[in-house]
């Protein structure tokens, strides 16, 4: 395997800058879940803004086979970030249905990469792990009636699904470093 082939040639520090980013966005909803919705809007935009940039950059040294998936899952990040960002007093009424649908369709993204990961390479069940999680969250807001009604219980369950999403990524940057570090020496 070449270090191309790592991780899609997503570079570890973008991985870790994810969870990083993830880890105190939970914190801030897990210190303050009293917060408005509209606080709510702007912090999930940024999120999903950032998360884009990195499938973008993710693709300089991805493999030809692979850059589909990162366009799309970077498209769908800045899309959605930008109108949560945009328009958060107007995204705020659509703002459970806008979140659902972007942590659906990222759960979905995170799946396909890990599945498309050599089998090798047993990061990427970091990866598919990341992607079922949100998948069950997006499920979760669909299927419990009331669960996004108020900012607080939202800021909760966003805020549990932050610091595991932070954790998780920051295994994954830690993993690929370790393997880059390997394959350096070998």
């Amino acid at each position: 395997m070449s270090e191309q082939d790592l991780y899609i040639g997503r570079a570890p520090w973008s991985m870790a800058l994810e969870g990083f980013l993830a880890l105190i966005i939970g914190a801030l909803f897990l210190a303050w879940p009293g917060m408005t919705l509209v606080t709510i809007t702007w912090i999930v935009g940024i999120f999903a803004f950032i998360t884009g940039i990195c499938a973008f950059v993710a693709m300089i040294g991805a493999p030809k086979g692979m850059r589909g998936i990162l366009i799309a899952g970077g498209l769908l990040g800045i899309i959605f970030g930008c109108i949560f960002l945009a328009w958060p007093v107007g995204t705020t009424a659509v703002l459970l249905w806008l979140l659902m649908l972007w942590l659906l369709f990222y759960g979905i993204y995170k799946i396909c990469i890990g599945i498309w990961q050599p089998s090798d390479d047993h990061s990427r069940w970091f990866d598919i792990c990341l992607g079922l999680i949100t998948v069950v969250i997006a499920v979760m807001l669909f299927a419990i009636p009331g669960v996004g009604a108020t900012a607080f219980v939202l800021a909760l369950l966003l805020g549990i699904y932050a610091v595991i999403v932070g954790i998780i990524l920051i295994c994954l940057a830690g993993a690929t470093w370790s393997k880059r570090r390997h394959m350096s020496k070998g």
